[in-house]
């Protein structure tokens, strides 16, 4: 076989493609921008579990790419508008997969998280735009996250942390934490999905939350109201 007839075989390498790696580090970024959190490497070494090192050659990889542009000074890392494209559509396609799951094909919403985050790098555009029309652009996923928008959203709605909340209070659960599959379990012991309703009986100095749901009432710590949103209910 002639060098010319092997080439022609030869896939064309198409260099402006984003490896898994680097989609996850742009999400990353993303979601801490969504979190109202200032993108740093050492936010990213943490979130994506690699050494600093590591973060720091990846970085200057996708500044090269023309992904993110890092500031020499603070470290401040901000998402190009190429960049930020990427990193929207992955937490769309994350959050359109976690509702396709429970919604269609019935999965615990505990484990969906960990599914949605292998299959959300291989979903086409296609199947992007099929779902959002199935499920509406006005959807959440199953944790309460909006398809489109994160803190600032919810708050321009009325929603907040739990620890938040005042005794008397009577609220709706929207969101919830959706990374530890054993605080979601946690959570589905004591009823509090999105969609329950809440009362707040009391709050101790320390933030300590005595609440109730349906007839049962449960003792929640800071550590568990900070990752429950919740919006008042008009009872009038």
């Amino acid at each position: 076989m002639s060098p010319s007839m092997f080439e022609k075989k030869q896939a064309p390498r198409r260099s402006h493609q984003v490896s898994v790696s680097e989609e996850d580090y742009l999400k990353a970024i993303y979601g801490m921008q969504l979190e109202l959190q200032e993108p740093i490497s050492a936010r990213l070494s943490e979130a994506l579990g690699v050494t600093p090192p590591a973060v720091t050659t990846a970085l200057r990889r996708m500044a090269r790419r023309g992904h993110v542009r890092v500031d020499s000074k603070g470290g401040r890392i901000r998402l190009t508008p190429k960049g930020q494209r990427i990193a929207q559509s992955l937490v769309l396609r994350h959050r359109l997969i976690e509702r396709l799951l429970t919604d269609v094909l019935g999965m615990d919403w505990k484990v969906v998280h960990a599914e949605a985050e292998k299959l959300e790098h291989a979903i086409s555009k296609e199947l992007e735009r099929r779902l959002l029309d199935r499920f509406g652009r006005d959807a959440s996923c199953p944790h309460g996250n909006p398809f489109f928008g994160g803190v600032a959203k919810l708050r321009r709605l009325g929603v907040k942390p739990l620890r938040q909340a005042e005794p008397g209070e009577h609220l709706k659960l929207i969101r919830v934490n959706e990374r530890d599959y054993g605080f979601l379990a946690f959570l589905e012991r004591l009823a509090l999905r999105p969609g329950a309703e809440i009362r707040v009986i009391e709050k101790t100095f320390d933030e300590t939350m005595t609440v109730r749901v349906g007839r049962r009432q449960h003792y929640l710590g800071r550590s568990t109201t900070e990752q429950i949103w919740v919006k008042a209910v008009d009872k009038g």
